[in-house]
């Protein structure tokens, strides 16, 4: 789908910055009814989204959404946001004032949702300081991580002053980053927070997304305290997705089946990299891409693979 023919959700940047915690669902929930809804205008009242639609715009089996939604909009009753109001005091507001799961006699089912009066201005009757993303690049998003990456990214996308060389760029504190995306003290050391939730997050948008991100972690001594990040905005007709990557398999290393599986993924990843490439010259695979190129090529023994990607690891 091309964003000109893609609903938008928008959300006012104080939301877009507020403290919450969503499951998966409840978050495709919000954006589906949020992609339903005029930002210009008023609180529409209740929004009816059915379960063959959310299957249809999230990829799901129809068979399995019944229960995840039910569950979802349940849930979703409970859940508020922590958000600054004009004086700076913090404020605990409501999603929703309703959501149920019904079953209505020759109608079948579907969720009926209604956004809370108190949240209104930060999703209703906007005028500035907001953000809009187009729906079909959230869809495959598939965790609270990689949702509120992409949508903290898109909100300097247009500002000038982040722009550098074709590239957005802007840096995040660490501790600041970590709030926004509502992680627990689980994540406190860099490794795990780089490994379980920011790369993660980022093959996902860079895979599924109009924008393609790097990153580089800001050092104060040892510590690392912020990460930049750089991403390549992708108009309609230049995005190529990321493609699946085969399984290691469960054989000796040095093995002729080995070597099958890294020439297999080597080809992906040099495929999908020459293809992006030829529509943007600027563009680079994720380090962690970069660093499977590395591994695959030491496997191989193909020298000329590895001495590519390992000088694209240094820069």
């Amino acid at each position: 789908m091309s964003s000109k023919n893609s609903p938008r959700i928008v959300f006012g940047n104080k939301l877009l910055h507020a403290g919450y915690s969503l499951d998966i669902n409840e978050q495709r929930l919000i954006n589906l009814a949020l992609s339903k809804v005029n930002s210009k205008k008023s609180n529409p009242g209740k929004i009816l989204i059915y379960p063959t639609e959310y299957a249809k715009c999230f990829g799901l089996s129809k068979y399995s959404v019944y229960e995840q939604l039910s569950s979802a909009a349940e849930s979703l009753r409970d859940k508020s946001v922590s958000i600054l109001d004009d004086s700076g005091q913090s404020l605990s507001i409501p999603w929703v004032s309703s959501a149920s799961y019904e079953k209505v006699k020759n109608q079948g089912s579907f969720i009926t949702l209604e956004f809370s009066e108190e949240i209104e201005p930060y999703i209703f009757n906007i005028e500035k300081n907001f953000t809009r993303l187009f729906f079909h690049n959230t869809v495959k998003l598939n965790s609270l991580a990689s949702f509120r990456l992409y949508a903290l990214l898109n909100e300097v996308r247009n500002y000038k002053n982040y722009k550098r060389r074709g590239s957005v760029v802007m840096n995040l504190q660490l501790p600041e980053m970590k709030k926004k995306l509502f992680l627990s003290e689980s994540y406190g050391a860099w490794r795990d927070f780089k490994n379980r939730v920011l790369l993660p997050a980022i093959e996902k948008i860079n895979a599924h997304t109009d924008i393609r991100v790097t990153f580089k972690p800001q050092k104060i001594g040892n510590c690392i305290t912020a990460i930049e990040f750089s991403y390549i905005p992708q108009s309609d007709g230049q995005h190529i997705a990321r493609p699946r990557l085969a399984r290691r398999p469960k054989v000796k290393k040095g093995s002729h089946e080995e070597g099958v599986w890294a020439r297999v993924n080597l080809n992906r990843l040099g495929g999908y990299e020459l293809s992006n490439q030829n529509e943007n010259p600027a563009f680079r695979l994720a380090k962690a891409d970069i660093r499977r190129c590395v591994e695959y090529a030491k496997i191989l023994g193909d020298d000329k693979a590895k001495s590519y990607y390992s000088h694209q690891l240094r820069n």
